[in-house]
């Protein structure tokens, strides 16, 4: 039930917009772009309720969005024919070629009130229906395959993200101030920027349906932006042509190829759903320049590029590309006033709801500290990095680019491997194709941001650091932030090797003749491809792998459980418990049990730290740590009621901080519990010890 929450609260509110749009293909782009519209209504409402002293807390945000689209959808149906008219004009071509529009939104007259109100039935064709189901379908199993059946989702930022909703929930407020800080008590201000979209949509969720704030996050992860990626992907290949066979396949070849579970590795779950979203606002964006409707979808553009700066920046820089690649492929004539329209209620859109954040978000960069290239200089290495070694196309990007576990021997990567570079490579054939006019967006998207990461690999020049500043200079987050890329190239060569078929047997056979104009040959090629991908993807020596390090970095085993639901039950009321930060998985005691930390987020650069200091201070004086100063005062001061410790730890570059057998000899905490490897210490009044009397 909470999974099933947590995806009605990521798409309906922004499937609301839809019906700001008659039926037909401007509507269901809306819908594609659902998850999208919801995040910029969550930006809208969260940015705005606050300034006006309106409640703040998850759920009011959640019914701001509500109203706010029911609003949207009623000024729709209330507008004056004339302007409806004059948007119509603006797009004739697209009229003609969409029958379904000109007979639900006539050129002239007036409609009655309820008329106006009727929301009208629209029914997909059965090759459509079929054609999303199936590719969703995949998509789907394969994040069960991965990210099911584990206790909370892997990596470290997830159990950032855990803490971050859970402030917000008991903050009862989403202001960055209320959930950014060091710690869930006493807490003190962690930075002054952090985009809290995504984690506002998860506490709305876990409070509606009552559940874990991490089973919300693993529906994101499995469901809503694998589901999203699918329903994008799918719209912008119908809406430059391409058939729903190969439309579908398309939308499948992003769940084996290219890192969209990998990406979730280090617990960045907006690092995989942000990308997945990325074609359906592309498309709106085109559409709203060459399509019949330039305000209305320009302000629904507008209002997805709110919503992903408040979920992933960065990512908007993705998306700029290609929609300027979909605008340019889309068919019509360009008409000036349309783009200005467009372009008008985009800006609109987009900076209504940012109004408020433009001074902590133009300082948000100082905020950031960016690693220095991994190759400087090395322009050859960069390359090879990241286009020319083969580990980059195996199947689910695992392990990354010079891992030392890359597994070519194994027999369906090296075949997957086989399949799949041609394919990459015949795909630049797109650009003098017709029947590939789908693909060019994808592929000047994929070569502009492959040349970005080469050239901010090797580059420490001014705006190579500002620009990688962005993802903290961690290269491995653009190969992230542009993964359907893989997927639907490869589709795309291997239509070239269905024309390449198709045009043979023309030639040779005269029986064939009635292939040169079929789409029969290029939607076998295409689903020929995914079929065998996907069976190859589902051998366990494909996926096994990648599911043992996603399972590496979460809690595994029942012992996490009774640990958290124990500390639950006994911690005194305003009591803390510490532990290792995240080292060893105790985080998810305060996001899923509601257990106060010691550790939060730590201050970002240019910010305090004292008060994230003092919290070490009083763990290393609890852990006796061979540094440690006396910091019963500041036992105090956190109240810290017990230390939890473990064996198993976040794989990774961070150290333990504290040693056993000090911990142990330690005369300031007690073992008061035991479940499996986990040991819980209670806080002895030598530990609690201050000289200055509190």
């Amino acid at each position: 039930m909470t999974t099933l929450i947590a995806f009605a609260v990521a798409v309906v509110p922004g499937a609301l917009l839809g019906f700001a749009l008659p039926p037909g293909r401007y509507r269901w782009a809306t819908w594609a772009a659902a998850p999208a519209l919801t995040l910029g209504l969550v930006t809208l409402a969260m940015t705005w309720l606050p300034r006006l002293g309106l409640p703040d807390g998850p759920l009011a945000v959640l019914a701001a969005e509500v109203l706010l689209a029911g609003l949207a959808v009623l000024a729709s149906r209330l507008v004056s024919r004339g302007l409806v008219v004059r948007e119509a004009t603006a797009g004739d071509a697209d009229r003609h070629a969409d029958t379904d529009e000109s007979r639900t939104d006539p050129p002239t007259g007036w409609r009655s009130a309820a008329g106006r109100l009727r929301l009208p039935a629209v029914r997909p064709g059965r090759a459509d229906v079929i054609g999303i189901a199936v590719p969703a379908a995949v998509s789907v199993a394969f994040g069960w395959l991965m990210l099911g059946r584990l206790i909370a989702p892997p990596g470290w930022d997830a159990m950032n993200h855990g803490f971050l909703t859970r402030r917000i929930m008991d903050a009862d407020s989403v202001l960055i101030s209320s959930a950014c800080t060091t710690g869930a008590t006493e807490p003190a201000l962690s930075c002054s920027f952090y985009p809290l979209a995504a984690n506002v949509a998860w506490a709305q969720a876990a409070e509606l349906s009552g559940g874990r704030i991490s089973t919300v996050m693993s529906a994101w992860s499995i469901l809503v932006g694998p589901l999203a990626l699918v329903a994008a992907v799918y719209a912008c290949v119908r809406a430059l042509g391409g058939r729903p066979v190969v439309a579908a396949s398309a939308a499948a070849a992003p769940a084996v190829l290219g890192p969209m579970w990998m990406s979730v590795i280090t617990g960045r779950i907006t690092e995989q759903t942000a990308p997945c979203m990325a074609g359906a606002i592309a498309l709106l964006i085109a559409l709203s320049a060459r399509g019949a409707h330039p305000v209305r979808l320009g302000l629904l553009a507008g209002l997805c590029g709110a919503g992903i700066v408040m979920t992933h920046t960065y990512d908007v820089l993705f998306i700029a590309v290609l929609a300027v690649g979909m605008l340019l492929a889309l068919r019509g004539r360009w008409v000036l006033r349309r783009v200005a329209a467009a372009a008008g209620a985009m800006l609109l859109a987009a900076l209504v709801p940012l109004i408020p954040l433009l001074g902590v978000l133009a300082g948000a960069n100082g905020e950031r500290l960016s690693n220095p290239p991994a190759l400087l200089g090395q322009y050859d290495e960069a390359f090879e990095y990241w286009v020319s070694d083969p580990q980059r196309y195996v199947l689910f990007a695992y392990p990354g680019v010079g891992g030392a576990d890359f597994q070519l021997g194994e027999p369906t990567i090296r075949i997957a491997l086989w399949l799949v570079i041609p394919c990459l490579l015949l795909s630049a054939l797109c650009l003098v194709l017709p029947r590939l006019r789908w693909a060019r967006p994808w592929f000047a998207a994929g070569v502009i941001w492959t040349a970005i990461g080469v050239w901010t690999t090797a580059s420490d020049s001014t705006a190579a650091m500002t620009l990688s500043s962005l993802w903290y200079g961690v290269r491995e987050r653009v190969r992230s932030m542009i993964f359907p890329v893989y997927g639907l190239l490869a589709v795309a060569g291997a239509v070239v090797l269905g024309i390449a078929v198709q045009w043979l047997l023309a030639r040779v056979a005269r029986r064939a003749e009635s292939l040169r104009r079929s789409d029969v040959p290029t939607a076998v090629a295409a689903a020929a491809l995914v079929v065998v991908l996907l069976g190859l993807a589902a051998v366990p020596a494909s996926w096994q792998p990648l599911r043992g390090a996603l399972k590496g970095r979460a809690p595994v085993g029942d012992s996490y459980v009774r640990t958290y639901e124990w500390l639950a039950e006994n911690t005194p009321r305003g009591g803390t418990v510490a532990y290792d930060r995240h080292h060893e998985f105790i985080s998810w005691s305060y996001a899923d049990y509601e257990v106060p930390t010691l550790f939060g987020i730590p201050p970002l650069p240019g910010l305090p730290t004292e008060n994230y200091d003092r919290r070490w201070d009083a763990w290393n004086w609890l852990v006796d740590n061979a540094d440690a100063r006396p910091a019963g005062c500041e036992v105090r001061r956190f109240n810290i009621s017990y230390v939890v410790v473990g064996t198993r730890n976040m794989p990774g570059a961070w150290d333990k901080h504290y040693e056993r057998k000090r911990l142990e000899a330690s005369d300031r905490i007690e073992l008061a519990q035991k479940f499996g490897r986990i040991r819980i210490y209670q806080v002895t009044e030598a530990g609690r010890s201050c000289a200055e009397g509190g």
